[in-house]
């Protein structure tokens, strides 16, 4: 009799725990930077050697899942309705490969994804500084080094800064913002490349 009544009483305390936890935060919308109605775009590239390109490297906070919103002191805070579709590490670097896919006809080397590669004459690592959505605009900062692959050395380096205003809600007109400003900055990476090669 005391062994059911004990087992009774558990029972009621372990469904009391659980009713008190919160529901999770179900996201409105997931995002990435491009897909088959906005494909990445953009003048042909001319790549004179293979590249290997890396995912980009930077905060766990502004390149996982979470889009971030920076306030106007420079607090960083989740948006609750609104995540990317995978880490936005992956995400830029497959806008990246897919943006290096547009080739100059003359091109001798292609991008693909360092997880994939096993020697390329380059190596493109990137570092993420922000990919944050501010009260007025989106802004994407990325340090950008092109090395040698076979020794390592630096070919080239060059710093991305891209911000674009919104007007509206951060977690949807901001979040598509700061989409376009990735995109831009993919973009300019790619343009930049063939000069960073040489």
């Amino acid at each position: 009799m005391k062994r059911t009544a004990a087992f009774s009483l558990l029972a009621l305390s372990l469904a009391g725990c659980v009713s008190v936890l919160p529901e999770p935060v179900v996201p409105d919308a997931l995002y990435r930077f491009s897909s088959t109605a906005r494909p990445v775009e953009g003048a042909p590239v001319l790549l004179t050697a293979d590249v290997a390109v890396f995912e980009p490297e930077g905060s766990n906070l502004l390149l996982g899942r979470d889009i971030v919103f920076e306030g106007p002191g420079g607090e960083l805070n989740v948006l609750a309705r609104s995540e990317w579709s995978e880490p936005a590490s992956r995400l830029l670097q497959a806008a990246l490969l897919d943006r290096l896919s547009v080739l100059d006809p003359e091109s001798t080397g292609v991008a693909v994804d360092e997880r994939f590669s096993v020697t390329s004459a380059y190596e493109l690592r990137w570092t993420i500084r922000d990919l944050v959505i501010g009260p007025e605009s989106a802004v994407i900062t990325a340090r950008v080094t092109l090395l040698e692959g076979s020794s390592g050395h630096v070919s080239g380096q060059t710093l991305i800064v891209m911000r674009e205003p919104y007007t509206g809600r951060p977690d949807v007109e901001g979040t598509q913002a700061l989409i376009s400003a990735a995109r831009t900055a993919v973009d300019s990476i790619a343009v930049q490349l063939p000069d960073l090669m040489n």
